[in-house]
């Protein structure tokens, strides 16, 4: 288990140390878990996100709302609403979406490795796609560590959106060839997590995430970060950026 840790900060440092030269951010936020019958849990929580590459500015705020069904010791079901708020802009977005999720004991059954699909359908002021397939795969130890209760694990997800507002696509001549959605798989998040378990009713995760655009498997005419000549500037441009986060989790489930 001790070198199970040390190779978990290993990844974590050498993919920090990578990515170094990227944009920073912080996001913060609270999750309470109220049961509402056996293997039913309501899930309220709120997260602030911070760029910390620009004077700490505050760049948007979530809140979600979530129902979440564990169906036996693989499988679990959850459905919800997300509202996020970003400064800059003068509305919301909403975001519904539902997930299922897989859990299976690998590795001499010390591993719980946990793979899963989730689709986003977004509102209409979501300019970069309408709809969105998630997949994930995580994987952490099964049993918490003496030192703190740490749980650790690491994830990777990758989005494949689907619609939002096209883009004029030219060729080497400046000659106007479509103009179309760029649909595709175009987003992957790495993420390495801390979880301590505080006590009966509080849980700390602290985490490391890294996101990279990119346009994988995409035509000439589904790709995002594309050179528009006509305008003279890149649309749709890649966003990558780290962040460093904390979202503290309180569960009520011992109360009921």
């Amino acid at each position: 288990m001790k070198k199970v840790t040390l190779l978990f900060f290993a990844t974590a440092l050498s993919t920090i140390h990578t990515y170094a030269q990227r944009e920073w951010k912080n996001w913060n936020g609270i999750n309470v878990q109220i049961p509402v019958v056996k293997k039913l849990d309501v899930q309220l929580g709120h997260t602030r996100a911070y760029n910390l590459s620009d004077k700490y500015r505050n760049e948007f705020n979530q809140t979600a709302f979530q129902f979440r069904y564990d169906h036996n010791r693989h499988w679990d079901f959850s459905t919800g609403l997300q509202i996020i708020k970003p400064v800059s802009a003068t509305e919301s977005r909403q975001r519904f979406f539902v997930r299922a999720a897989y859990t299976a004991r690998v590795l001499d059954k010390k591993f719980n490795w946990t793979n899963s699909l989730r689709i986003d359908q977004n509102s209409k002021n979501e300019r970069r796609f309408r709809q969105r397939i998630i997949v994930s795969t995580r994987l952490a130890t099964r049993k918490r560590l003496e030192f703190l209760n740490l749980t650790p694990s690491v994830m990777y997800t990758m989005f494949y959106n689907i619609g939002g507002s096209p883009i004029r696509y030219y060729d080497a001549n400046s000659i106007l060839i479509d103009t179309d959605t760029p649909d595709g798989f175009h987003r992957g998040r790495f993420t390495a997590n801390l979880n301590s378990k505080i006590n009966d009713y509080l849980r700390l995760n602290l985490y490391f995430m890294t996101q990279t655009e990119f346009n994988f498997l995409s035509s000439p005419t589904n790709k995002m970060n594309v050179y528009d000549p006509v305008r003279n500037r890149t649309l749709r441009p890649f966003d990558n950026f780290n962040v460093i986060g904390a979202t503290l989790n309180v569960s009520l489930d011992e109360l009921f």
